[in-house]
């Protein structure tokens, strides 16, 4: 069974736990997914978490090294469920655990470690999805690894002009800056990009790559009205950020096989317009080109557009964070349909807990 693509594979229940914090339960998740829920509540812990996981996976974060972290992931690839999960204690694995419709295919304690049942002797430091990469005869393996490969993440609220462009992307499986993004589109992609903006009420008319000599790399706008080029230290942070969003998720479309979007702050500091434009389009490209989105947002423009069955409202207490979604709690998410209040009373008013206080009597 050789690995083609993991064009369907979607991660559909995610828990987390660290030395100062942890989701307490499996968070469920859909093809796109809203996480809301009132300040410092754990949303952008929650997005960094999945990109600590996925950078744990590929190797590329050696801070865990001092950490004891565990981490469950659950995923469907259209026929088979695929459960992987793994502790890490101090910079040794202590636990790793992979299954394939509830049958074993990897499993490892402190002292043993079996793959295909049998006995194997990964380093202590290292997953055994590290080192036992194979298409042919670990084709499970790949297919974890190759999500990874081919997640990526934005943090909406930071996208700051940084004269290279290249602040964006903290997790790292699509890792090209802005100029090397838009260079790669062809010239029907940054149409797109610009019916786009003009739908978003940015008057651009023409974007384009400005080189001049080995260091000067930019992309440039052009303004309606506007005779001098536009580059990004002359666009606002609101059309800068969003810009540079239009123009990631173009080229996320370009390619093969793009697994998982995370957005940290979604449409942060966007007027109303905007904000719910902007929201619909990224929401609804997502379900088109069948990329996984988990977005973090605590905008009331955005919240009010999103429907309410793709919301993960987080809670905490202490350093435990929970969730409330319609998996957990379709009863709670039909009934507020019918008052008639916006989305966002569903987290701003006392909804909630009058609703899981009058459910508690009645049991």
């Amino acid at each position: 069974m050789q690995i083609e693509t993991i064009i369907n594979m979607r991660l559909t229940h995610f828990s987390y736990s660290e030395t100062s914090w942890k989701i307490t339960e499996e968070l469920p998740l859909q093809t796109v997914n809203l996480l809301v829920g009132k300040n410092s509540v754990g949303k952008s812990k929650t997005i960094r978490s999945l990109g600590n996981v996925i950078s744990f996976l590929l190797q590329q974060n050696d801070s865990l090294r001092h950490e004891n972290l565990s981490a469950f992931l659950c995923f469907e690839d259209g026929k088979n469920i695929i459960i992987y999960s793994f502790i890490c204690s101090k910079g040794e694995i202590t636990y790793e655990s992979l299954s394939v419709n509830g049958e074993t295919y990897l499993q490892r304690d402190k002292e043993t470690a079996t793959l295909r049942q049998e006995a194997i002797n990964p380093p202590a430091n290292k997953l055994i999805l590290h080192v036992r990469r194979d298409t042919v005869q670990y084709p499970y393996i790949e297919k974890i690894m190759l999500w990874a490969e081919q997640a990526c993440g934005l943090s909406f609220n930071e996208m700051d002009v940084a004269g290279d462009n290249s602040t964006m992307s903290y997790i790292l499986g699509q890792q090209q800056d802005l100029y090397t993004l838009f260079k790669s589109l062809p010239q029907n992609a940054v149409s797109h990009i610009i019916s786009e903006a003009q739908s978003l009420d940015y008057p651009i008319t023409k974007i384009e790559d400005l080189t001049i000599g080995d260091t000067f790399k930019k992309v440039v706008f052009h303004e309606e009205g506007v005779k001098s080029i536009l580059i990004d230290r002359f666009l606002s942070k609101g059309m800068f950020r969003t810009l540079y969003l239009l123009i990631y998720i173009e080229y996320l479309s370009r390619q093969a096989s793009p697994s998982l979007l995370l957005v940290d702050d979604l449409c942060e500091g966007l007027d109303y317009e905007r904000s719910t434009k902007l929201g619909k389009l990224l929401f609804e490209f997502c379900l088109e080109h069948n990329i996984q989105l988990i977005a973090s947002s605590n905008d009331t423009f955005l919240m009010d557009v999103v429907d309410l069955k793709y919301w993960n409202i987080l809670q905490r207490k202490g350093s435990q964070i929970s969730s409330i979604n319609i998996q957990n709690n379709p009863e709670l998410f039909e009934d507020f349909r019918f008052t008639g209040l916006s989305n966002f009373d569903f987290i701003s008013s006392d909804y909630i807990q009058r609703h899981t206080s009058k459910t508690a009597k009645n049991e």
